[in-house]
């Protein structure tokens, strides 16, 4: 390579450029803070990806390793190359694996525990609800937490233009309440009624 060719891509440093970071979240919040405060955004945080054909005693430990309670699910090829530009297929909680569709699955097939992949339980990409990034930038954490329970789940994820944008995670947001949900409701149905599947 031309040294010289190398030293044009160069350009000096503009006066009072700033170092970009991200925006600092607070530690503690309450139920009529924005709900931006306790979401997980994907444009800052690349989430935790896993392939569909690893077992789920595996998708639980890098679960656990990476300390989340869901994984998205993409596929082999696209989870070798590059996460980035990943395409979703599904998803798998630790719920699911802890819970009984284990056990039904290895009687069913046969099979031991160890054997069961993430494929043969996660939820499906068809099948997976989700709320639009432009429906919540007006949200409370009270909705987001009232809309979980209305839908008996543990997560919400969140899309922008058909990608998946980030997370909403029960854990997360119930570590930044201080382990209290206490509170009123605060209209459920206000971003319940918002979330659909992403088909």
């Amino acid at each position: 390579m031309n040294p010289k060719e190398t030293h044009r891509t160069y350009a000096p440093l503009e006066r009072g450029e700033f170092v970009e970071s991200p925006v600092e979240m607070p530690e503690l919040v309450s139920l009529d803070d924005p709900a931006s405060h306790v979401f997980t955004d994907f444009t800052h945080k690349m989430p935790v990806m896993i392939s569909p054909h690893v077992s789920i005693d595996s998708a639980l430990n890098r679960m656990k390793t990476s300390g989340v309670r869901l994984l998205l699910v993409v596929s082999d090829t696209e989870a070798a190359h590059d996460e980035r530009c990943a395409t979703v297929i599904g998803q798998i909680t630790a719920c699911d694996i802890m819970g009984d569709i284990p056990i039904k699955i290895a009687r069913s097939s046969g099979l031991k525990h160890s054997e069961i992949t993430v494929n043969m339980m996660m939820t499906p990409r068809e099948d997976i609800q989700v709320v639009e990034w432009s429906h919540i930038k007006a949200a409370k954490v009270g909705h987001v937490v009232a809309t979980m329970h209305h839908r008996d789940g543990c997560h919400i994820l969140v899309t922008e233009q058909g990608m998946i944008r980030g997370i909403f995670s029960m854990n997360e947001i119930s570590r930044k309440l201080g382990h209290d949900e206490t509170g009123p409701a605060m209209c459920a149905s206000s971003l319940a009624e918002l979330v659909h599947r992403i088909g």
